[in-house]
């Protein structure tokens, strides 16, 4: 049993499954890329050699891509194999690679000695060493344009390009907040990071007692118009708003509060952060 094994056993024995897990992968590449030569899913009526690995073999997704990617490298490097098992070259390296070439070829194509030299360039490289060498030598186009998706749960998918300085900048605070969020993930440091701006740009909100001391003093939208000072006086869904932004270095003094309704605590806020989209008029009181 395992629980048996020492550290130094349990040490030795990983290091034997990984080595062998790495020469069977290279086998398996070997196999794969035979089958894709012989066109075998055509037998096994498949229309690709993807469909094959994934409903035949039983691949996932996006392991399927990844042993394609790999055996169709080898068809033009034949020592590809041998690095995968001494571990020289991973998957992920080989995926970065065919991508690379996908995109290069729509403009130039990419020959089989280019691929070679490439091959032997990112041996022992890491995967982010590996990205920075074969965007340099293939002279790919950097991605600047941000793009915002909004998806039908309300979740946005957000993808950015960070200049060197940025990207490390935000490395280090990814590391200075680590113990407070206990999570490397990037949407869970990005809303504790923006949390903690708004709470240090905004200070500590109003107490309940004082707002409550705002509300019977005002009881009612203190919104008047601007040219026939007429209140609104709207007494339905009524909010607590500061008369000098918080943001603008407002504080939480009952002399700096009011009570609006809720059409005109929107449009106020509306105008004040620059995005008024219509003129602001009385609402009449209820």
């Amino acid at each position: 049993m395992m629980s048996k094994l020492n550290n130094k056993e349990l040490d030795q024995k990983i290091k034997s499954l990984a080595r062998a897990e790495n020469k069977l992968l290279a086998i398996v590449i070997e196999h794969i890329s035979e089958a894709d030569r012989r066109k075998l899913y055509l037998d096994y009526n498949y229309a690709n050699l993807y469909d094959y690995l994934v409903k035949e073999c039983g691949y996932p997704g996006g392991s399927a891509q990844r042993r394609i990617d790999a055996a169709r490298l080898l068809a033009v490097e034949p020592k590809l194999t041998t690095k995968i098992e001494s571990g020289e070259i991973n998957l992920s390296q080989t995926t970065l690679l065919q991508k690379a070439f996908r995109e290069k070829s729509q403009t130039t194509k990419v020959t089989p000695d280019q691929k070679r030299s490439l091959i032997a360039k990112i041996s022992d490289k890491t995967v982010n060493e590996s990205q920075i060498l074969i965007a340099k030598e293939l002279d790919l186009k950097i991605k600047v344009n941000t793009k915002v998706i909004h998806q039908k749960d309300g979740s946005v998918r957000f993808e950015a390009t960070l200049t060197k300085e940025q990207w490390e900048s935000f490395q280090k605070a990814k590391d200075l907040a680590s113990n407070a969020t206990q999570s490397n993930d990037l949407p869970t440091l990005i809303k504790y990071l923006s949390d903690k701006f708004i709470k240090q740009k905004e200070g500590p909100t109003a107490t309940v007692a004082v707002k409550k001391q705002v509300l019977q003093r005002d009881q009612c939208c203190q919104h008047k118009d601007p040219y026939t000072q007429r209140l609104c006086g709207s007494r339905w869904n009524l909010h607590i708003d500061h008369i000098k932004p918080k943001w603008a270095g407002g504080s939480d003094d009952i002399e700096n509060l009011r009570v609006l309704c809720q059409k005109h605590n929107h449009c106020i806020y509306r105008q004040q952060a620059g995005i008024k989209t219509y003129t602001l008029s009385p609402v009449p009181p209820i």
